[in-house]
């Protein structure tokens, strides 16, 4: 068929997603097959059992692609954990000829990249920011444009080589080759944030199991990324051990009666659980779990805040904050919300 096929596997601390999807007019997608497993051997978006770990995307592709009636063979993988770093970079060269063309683009990324990266680090994205030409800024398509200088500012996004190579190994057990991998919140920015936001000034923060993922759009491009190493899982487990409860049940309770804000519950509702060594059900104050969450989720908010502030772009994003992440966050009351710094 003339439509392409493009396949993604979303490595998460709490499950693994594969999509089979095609490539339909105006660029829109068609989901023709999905794989969900639960994630084993990953702990904050890292391999720690190669073994688990593979087997888990082995089977996430394998329903995949009994679903789609595809045979997987490549395919874009997710990266997130706290072992990925950004800077921002700028690479100057000379115009050849007088006018712009890609030649010139791709030189002078290259060299934005000729910048002291240790030898454990792997470049995973080069994203241009903007171009400058003879001193000329805010210029987003040079192609053709007349010149002698041009420079490129790049945002360089870098991960850990050896955790990079893990999860190339997770995937290539299965006989999947990864196409490219892409860091967490730049696919999720893609799927949340509306042009206007990311023109205005934006950070998208995509809250997981094990991590809290966070890009921040200034001019309609990438200017920092964070992946700071929180998550769902942290809740769950601040539950467990506030209520005395099983992590499966903790889970449990946090997904039915879990609530991040005091004020938005009945302080007198209550539910049953049975707790560790407890011979019959005890009901729980709905308002004791709450308190636990918003504890956590507050401490949450708290590091994305702090995160934002150092990068030095808090006073840029009038679009705020918008939310996104899976069913392990107990914020049901946010669907999608833009909250202001």
């Amino acid at each position: 068929m003339d439509e392409p096929i493009i396949v993604g596997i979303d490595i998460g601390t709490s499950k693994i997603c594969t999509l089979v999807a095609r490539v339909e007019e105006e660029k829109h997608l068609r989901i023709l097959g999905v794989g969900i497993e639960p994630s084993q051997g990953l702990r904050k978006g890292t391999v720690v059992d190669l073994n688990a770990a593979a087997l888990a995307v082995s089977r996430s592709i394998d329903k995949a692609e009994r679903t789609s009636g595809f045979e997987i063979n490549a395919a874009l993988v997710s990266l997130a954990g706290s072992h990925v770093s950004s800077m921002n970079s700028r690479g100057v060269v000379g115009i050849t000829g007088g006018i712009v063309d890609q030649d010139d683009i791709e030189r002078a990324l290259d060299a934005a990249q000729a910048v002291a990266i240790p030898h454990n680090r792997e470049i995973i994205h080069v994203i241009q920011r903007g171009f400058i030409i003879d001193g000329q800024d805010g210029i987003r398509t040079p192609i053709g444009m007349h010149g002698y200088r041009l420079e490129v500012e790049a945002h360089i996004i870098t991960a850990s080589a050896s955790t990079v190579e893990n999860l190339r190994q997770c995937v290539g057990a299965s006989g999947i080759e990864v196409t490219q991998f892409v860091l967490n919140p730049l696919a999720s920015g893609e799927v949340v944030l509306s042009e206007t936001e990311r023109q205005m000034g934006v950070a998208v923060v995509d809250i997981g199991g094990g991590t809290t993922d966070m890009a921040i759009y200034i001019d309609g491009d990438v200017w920092h990324t964070m992946v700071l190493a929180v998550g769902g899982n942290h809740v769950t487990s601040d539950i467990a051990h506030g209520l005395r409860l099983p992590i499966s049940q903790a889970e449990e309770v946090k997904l039915k009666f879990g609530y991040a804000l005091q004020s938005g519950i009945n302080p007198e509702e209550q539910f049953t659980v049975r707790s560790f060594g407890g011979d019959s059900p005890e009901r729980i104050n709905r308002a004791d779990l709450v308190n636990i969450i918003e504890a956590r989720m507050e401490e949450i908010f708290y590091l994305v805040l702090q995160e934002i502030r150092r990068s030095g772009y808090d006073g840029l994003l009038p679009a705020g904050v918008v939310l996104t992440g899976g069913p392990r966050i107990p914020i049901f009351f946010i669907s999608r919300s833009s909250l202001m710094i």
